[in-house]
């Protein structure tokens, strides 16, 4: 069996909202906000089959000025970093799991790996696989096939762990894999949220949950 896990709101927190400190750094260089909504789409629209190197080209996407996205980009990229911490069930989860782990992540290239050098997590998986690096993205299956491949797994032994059901579920569901949302203090709880569509195999609180579902 292989687990393969999520980064950005799986394993790593973050201290303050990601869209302050983001609007933060764009009101310093002239920007008005920007709403989550946007940022997302913008990330998506860039990342989706491309490889790219940090943030600068979103940033773009949204502003239209080069110039202005780089100081954006970077600025945001120092913060966005000192805003990151890995949860404690995640630090335990990934010592503990014993079965062959990847780490399948949408973004920039250098911007995840940034983080994944901060809290030195690369020593946990036998895969890291980035989309900005393999051009390649969540939820499309190939990104799940490359990691697969890395590990000589197949996907009806191996499950996903995310947090974002229209990319880590529909991404777990379209290359095969078992769906694990972790959906920590019930924060998609609110409204509509709550109908995950689809649902996933295995909706958990705390990534401890895994040990039953890998050892069942």
């Amino acid at each position: 069996m292989a687990v393969l896990f999520d980064l950005d709101g799986t394993i790593l927190g973050f201290y303050r909202d990601k869209s302050k400190v983001r609007n933060e750094c764009a009101r310093k260089y002239g920007v008005s906000e920007i709403a989550p909504e946007e940022y997302y789409y913008a990330m998506r629209k860039v990342i989706q089959n491309s490889k790219i190197n940090d943030r600068e080209p979103v940033f773009e996407q949204i502003v239209g000025d080069s110039k202005v996205a780089r100081k954006i980009a970077q600025d945001y990229e120092k913060r966005s970093l000192e805003n990151s911490f890995v949860h404690e069930d995640a630090e335990e989860v990934l010592s503990g799991i014993k079965s062959k782990k990847g780490l399948v992540t949408n973004g920039p290239r250098s911007t995840q790996w940034r983080k994944i050098k901060k809290f030195d997590l690369e020593k946990y998986f036998d895969s890291v696989v980035v989309s900005g690096e393999v051009g390649k993205s969540k939820p499309g299956k190939e990104i799940f096939e490359i990691v697969l491949n890395n590990l000589e797994s197949s996907p009806d032994e191996s499950i996903y762990v995310g947090n974002v059901p229209e990319l880590d579920v529909v991404g777990a569901n379209n290359a095969g894999l078992v769906s694990v949302l972790i959906n920590r203090e019930c924060e998609l709880c609110r409204g509509d949220n709550r109908k995950f569509n689809p649902k996933p195999d295995y909706e958990i609180r705390d990534l401890r949950e895994l040990y039953g579902i890998v050892n069942s």
